[in-house]
């Protein structure tokens, strides 16, 4: 008796192994500053594969895409845009064809732990709008 009981411990010990936990892919996470009433926003950049959201909680929407890193400046090139509105959700892919402030690829310069959006505007938004007198900055959030 002793035995079997000695075989069944030395089973179970043997056979059991301790989880592997497996990490997420890393996601670097940037916030842009409260502005009068408007909320901040966010902008998620994954690196396995190299994905991106932009959040905007004003709007109910995301924006999704794919990003590229060139010296000291972030591409981002918008593919799919969704939006939750009156109990229902839409999303839809970006075209060519769409000439929405969104739907342009953006820039950002990286600058310590932030993203200046440097994007040039002048292809879809008049002429006086075009100078940007405030550039949007995006701070990285870091856990503390």
């Amino acid at each position: 008796m002793k035995r079997i009981i000695f075989i069944l411990s030395c089973i179970m010990l043997f056979s059991c192994k301790a989880e592997k936990m497996t990490l997420s892919p890393f996601v670097s996470v940037y916030k842009s500053d409260r502005v009068g009433n408007i909320p901040p926003s966010y902008i998620f950049l994954k690196t396995q594969p190299q994905t991106f959201e932009i959040y905007s909680p004003t709007i109910y929407g995301s924006l999704f895409g794919q990003w590229d890193m060139s010296n000291d400046t972030l591409f981002l090139f918008p593919e799919y845009e969704y939006f939750y509105r009156d109990s229902g959700s839409r999303m839809s892919k970006i075209t060519p064809q769409d000439t929405s402030m969104l739907a342009i690829p953006q820039q950002y310069l990286v600058k310590d732990d932030s993203l200046i959006d440097v994007t040039n505007y002048s292809a879809i938004l008049p002429e006086p709008f075009t100078n940007q007198s405030h550039q949007m900055v995006y701070k990285r959030v870091i856990k503390k």
